[in-house]
């Protein structure tokens, strides 16, 4: 049996990046930690088909602090958007803590602040190497409460 549950999973980004991500043929490895010198990057996608509440975006409010955006904000400032990918080379949340040589503790934090987010560690699944647009599914963005595929890849 496959440890892939579902048949799509899901980059979740804004809106605009969406075509800057079509443009360049595939999914970037996020930014690499400072925290551990050795550890991989990661091309991050969820099994969340509503929203990956980690996805949501941190900006600067008027005064200058850190605003954690909710999905309605996030929506109403920038859109939101994702690709749809085919569950082909991806690990689940506990393998990539190992395979991308995580700090433990490190990753224990992000599970907590991911959970206080209301996500869920056990959505979380990536790539090691970018996932190139001949694994994506469809391009989407959301619009009028719904997601809308914008463009599809097979």
């Amino acid at each position: 049996m496959s440890i892939y549950k579902h048949q799509k999973y899901y980059h979740y980004t804004t809106k605009d990046r969406v075509q800057e991500i079509i443009d360049s043929g595939q999914i970037n490895l996020a930014n690499k930690s400072t925290y551990a010198k050795k550890e991989k990057t990661v091309a991050w996608v969820s099994s969340n088909e509503k929203w990956e509440n980690t996805a949501t975006k941190i900006v600067y409010d008027d005064s200058g602090k850190f605003k954690e955006l909710t999905f309605k904000e996030q929506l109403k400032l920038m859109g939101c958007g994702r690709i749809a990918v085919k569950p082909i080379g991806l690990m689940t949340w506990a393998k990539l803590v190992h395979k991308a040589r995580m700090d433990k503790d490190m990753a224990y934090e992000m599970e907590i602040v991911g959970k206080e987010k209301g996500a869920k560690p056990s959505e979380w699944f990536g790539s090691l190497h970018p996932i190139k647009k001949d694994k994506w599914i469809s391009a989407e963005v959301f619009k009028n409460g719904k997601w809308i595929e914008v463009e599809s890849f097979v």
